[in-house]
């Protein structure tokens, strides 16, 4: 066997090598990617379930209409200035040490004080509302 022989089955080896390493690497970040996928759709029923509640809650004991609920997704939808269909918090001062902190933390990253102002949906798939 001549030496360009070799030199070919060896890149051939390491080629093969590099092949079954990537497929291991996809198998495995598929797998990652269906277990996120789970957990997000997992989250998502969670809160539609909370959001039901919370409609029929309005409707039977304070009587407001599809129409006024529709209304004020679309009212807290433009809070942020764009209505994108996102609810997204915004910068708060920390109720204790007055340093920047947002609606979405628990707790500030300067002192560890509690962050209840913001949203409650934000906030109960972290525990803080429950």
């Amino acid at each position: 066997m001549a030496l360009w022989d070799v030199f070919q089955h060896y890149q051939i080896k390491r080629a093969d090598l590099a092949a079954k390493d990537a497929q291991r690497d996809a198998r495995h970040t598929g797998l990652r990617m269906e277990s996120e996928l789970s957990r997000l759709e997992s989250k998502v029923d969670g809160l539609a379930l909370i959001c039901q509640a919370l409609v029929e809650l309005l409707q039977e004991q304070g009587g407001v209409s599809d129409e006024e609920i529709a209304r004020r997704i679309d009212e807290i939808d433009l809070r942020d200035g764009r209505a994108d269909g996102r609810l997204t918090g915004g910068p708060i001062p920390c109720p204790e040490c007055a340093r920047p902190a947002h609606t979405r933390q628990r707790v500030c990253m300067y002192c560890s004080t509690r962050i209840d102002q913001g949203m409650l949906l934000e906030k109960i798939g972290r525990g803080a509302a429950r």
